[in-house]
């Protein structure tokens, strides 16, 4: 009796435990992510200077934000894209019409979304739109944003009537990204849109072309510090929005003010980059 007590007790302790199993690695970002938001908290966030603009869908916030032309970001004035060489635009793309593009009817646009992956199910929460006003000499850049998921036909109808304005499309990576989520969101809202048909410049393949074999990567960020100058401090990475914006809706404290920052950043860095790919 007391040898097989002894014999189960060894065993016991030889036994080996089994592992714990590792998060997938997508999870371990996820919540590091998570972590990184909450130690920004700083309470309830309020939205930042805007106002409720209303449409014939509903209503959404909008954030206006109107820059003179040579105002800097990084090493460049946001007005220099307006004197880009666009002959060596049309070089970088292999399209000879991208010589007669017209600045003055161009969008730059950047989107800030519930996910990454495709389908109607990703919603647009914050869209970054910019234009020049020639009249006044400035840059006017939008920041419209979802209070609610109630406020998305009015955010949508508001992005298509700017692409009806000025209907040349400038982004980054927008072609496979931004265009096909507002799209997908706009057929499920009904919203009639030019986002899928118009003249689209995408600056990430102008930029992975100029300078693929210089830089590590050609993400928006590398080429900011690389070409542009431009160096951000305590950013929002884009992968955190997300859980920001539902943070946000769920209680106030999701730090959206960061969000807005990073979208701003994003959009002004669109106009620099395309000076710079103009300039050679």
């Amino acid at each position: 009796m007391k040898r097989e007590f002894g014999a189960r007790l060894r065993g016991s302790h030889d036994r080996v435990a089994r592992p714990v199993p590792e998060e997938p690695p997508a999870v371990r970002a996820l919540l590091q992510r998570r972590a990184e938001l909450l130690a920004r908290r700083r309470g309830v966030v309020e939205l930042p200077d805007g106002s409720v603009v209303e449409n014939e869908r509903g209503s959404c916030f909008l954030r206006r934000l109107c820059y003179p032309l040579d105002t800097r970001h990084g090493t460049l004035c946001l007005g220099d894209a307006l004197r880009c060489d666009r002959d060596r635009l049309a070089a970088l793309t292999d399209d000879a019409s991208v010589a007669e593009l017209d600045l003055a009817a161009c969008t730059f646009l950047d989107t800030e979304t519930t996910g990454l992956s495709g389908g109607a199910g990703t919603v647009v929460f914050m869209v970054g739109l910019a234009h020049f006003d020639l009249d006044r000499g400035e840059l006017v850049v939008e920041q419209v944003f979802l209070r609610s998921f109630g406020d998305e036909p009015a955010l949508l109808q508001h992005v298509s009537a700017a692409l009806r304005a000025r209907p040349h499309l400038v982004t980054f990576v927008g072609k496979t990204f931004d265009r096909h989520r507002l799209a997908a969101r706009m057929s499920v809202q009904r919203v009639r849109s030019r986002v899928l048909s118009s003249r689209h410049l995408d600056l990430y393949y102008l930029a992975r072309r100029a300078w693929r074999t210089e830089l590590p990567n050609v993400r928006l960020q590398t080429v900011e510090r690389h070409r542009l100058g431009v160096q951000r401090c305590d950013d929002l990475p884009g992968s955190a929005a997300p859980v920001a914006f539902f943070d946000w809706l769920r209680d106030g404290t999701g730090p959206v003010d960061l969000v807005f920052e990073h979208n701003r950043l994003d959009v002004l860095s669109l106009v620099v980059l395309l000076a710079r790919l103009g300039r050679g």
